[in-house]
């Protein structure tokens, strides 16, 4: 038997998680962009550690991918393009991994 909270309050937060979770791997199919980029995108201005760790870990998992690198508008560094988007996934296939 599985159990279930039927308490409000503490459901509210896991919805509103999903929820946030749903809208970064949206913003980030739709181009690829910073992680700063992606947390300002979703409505958390100069909060990108509220984005990291999910995008971490999609990374691990390959559900995301590190694509390129740019300028961000942000903070104007030269940083990581992140997407979720299958078709701009770069292939790690290379003769040279071949070699071993």
């Amino acid at each position: 038997m599985e159990y279930t909270n039927n308490n409000p309050h503490k459901r509210q937060g896991k919805d509103t998680k999903n929820n946030y979770a749903k809208q970064l791997f949206n913003a980030l199919y739709d181009k690829p962009i910073s992680r700063r980029m992606a947390a300002t995108e979703i409505g958390f201005t100069d909060q990108t550690y509220m984005v990291t760790q999910l995008i971490y870990d999609w990374i691990k998992q390959g559900k995301a991918q590190i694509v390129g690198k740019a300028k961000c508008s942000r903070s104007g560094y030269l940083v990581d393009k992140v997407t979720t988007n299958p078709d701009l996934f770069i292939s790690n296939k290379s003769n040279q991994l071949d070699l071993f």
